[in-house]
């Protein structure tokens, strides 16, 4: 094949292709330098006498199922103009002492996106280490410059918790629920750590901070109010729906235990059905809830309850949100359901920041959404003890590669 057709081939721009090899299984490029000589660091003059060189492999991107080798006699160059020795040519395509190109690197980090480092080193021959050093250092890199962009930003802090290690390690995610973007992943979610991490950013920054989008966990708030004193706090409304689904799903438990053998299953199926939105229900749903409403009209009227109070959280104007959530007390109130008082003394206790909610209608969605890709690299990775290398594998699922 024609020099210049094999040099096309591999599209390297710092690179001239002398021979191609082909076997079975591989694409071997033998390159040279397309200049052969470099700039003297100490004079600026051309330093083109040759002083070592030394043969090396490497790996690039593959080609129509065929592994691809480059094959290049690296060169270290000595300047006759001012004596400086051991002058090494840098490329853009190859890194010093790297045995992989730049775009092969990339490639490898778009291969392990939603898949695992093992399976990816096997497909390449490469070991699971210099897979995992390869996109690590690829990623820490694009992650710094995307916080940095994304705090530019940000005005709201979105925070919720996420486990490691199912009821035993939690870590929380920090994202900017206004523009949909991941701020940071953190180990601890400790009051404490929380308020150190964000004390680490400068005062600029944190006065930009308006809103605080959180669940109804005390800890949170009393973060919001140290470090972000003029910040409005937001109660997340898929906690405040959360909230009023466990009363109702206890309330279910209580009346289970009162029936039938045959009417306890009834109501076990139910369980998942009573905790639906209410216009997703189906025909089957509807009939089934008819069915254990008959046997407990009590639970009727707390799944009333509970669907009286997500309408409520869809009312766009906040003067009739407030309204509707008074004449919510006032039904909870005629229930006489305890389990309900309860949830009622919880919403009031955080009342002002629910209406904080009607007012900015923001919410922990996009923290929700990560949560279920965090679940899927958990499961990919059969488990991704290591906070760090978790918070890389959500970035990457994240980034536009």
């Amino acid at each position: 094949m024609h020099n210049n057709l094999i040099t096309d081939l591999l599209d390297l721009p710092d690179l001239v292709a002398t021979e191609l090899i082909q076997t079975e299984k591989y694409l071997t490029f033998i390159v040279n330098y397309k200049t052969d000589h470099v700039k003297c660091p100490i004079c600026g003059k051309k330093a083109d006498n040759i002083h070592d060189r030394r043969p090396q492999s490497i790996q690039d991107v593959p080609f129509r199922d065929k592994k691809v080798v480059i094959k290049i006699v690296k060169k270290r160059y000595s300047c006759k103009h001012c004596g400086k020795r051991a002058i090494p040519k840098n490329l853009k395509s190859i890194p010093g002492y790297s045995r992989k190109t730049e775009r092969f690197k990339f490639y490898l980090l778009k291969q392990t996106d939603g898949r695992d480092y093992s399976r990816v080193a096997r497909e390449n021959d490469l070991s699971y280490t210099s897979i995992k050093n390869s996109v690590n250092t690829q990623l820490d890199t694009m992650i710094e410059k995307a916080q940095l962009e994304t705090l530019d930003k940000v005005e709201a802090i979105s925070i919720d918790e996420f486990a490691i290690k199912k009821k035993h390690k939690y870590a929380v995610a920090l994202t900017d629920p206004i523009n949909g973007k991941l701020i940071e992943v953190l180990s601890s979610r400790k009051k404490k750590d929380l308020i150190e991490y964000f004390n680490s950013w400068p005062k600029k920054l944190r006065e930009k901070i308006k809103y605080f989008s959180m669940d109804m966990w005390s800890p949170y708030k009393a973060v919001a109010e140290t470090v972000f004193p003029n910040a409005k706090i937001v109660v997340d409304k898929f906690h405040l729906v959360t909230a009023i689904n466990k009363a109702l799903d206890k309330l279910r438990i209580k009346e289970q235990k009162k029936q039938t053998a045959a009417n306890r299953k009834k109501f076990y199926k139910s369980r998942l059905t009573l905790l639906m939105a209410g216009e997703k229900l189906d025909d089957d749903g509807h009939q089934r809830l008819i069915e254990i409403f008959k046997l407990s009209p009590v639970l009727e009227k707390a799944w009333e309850l509970k669907e009286e109070f997500r309408d409520l959280l869809q009312i766009p104007d906040v003067k009739e949100s407030i309204q509707a959530l008074n004449h919510w007390y006032e039904n909870v109130s005629q229930s006489k359901l305890n389990l309900f008082y309860r949830a009622k003394g919880t919403v009031k206790r955080w009342e002002q920041h629910i209406i904080n909610y009607f007012e900015t209608r923001i919410t922990n969605g996009f923290a929700e959404g990560l949560n279920n890709k965090i679940k899927l690299i958990k499961r990919i990775g059969y488990g991704v003890p290591k906070v760090e290398n978790l918070k890389r594998r959500l970035y990457l699922s994240l980034l536009s590669i």
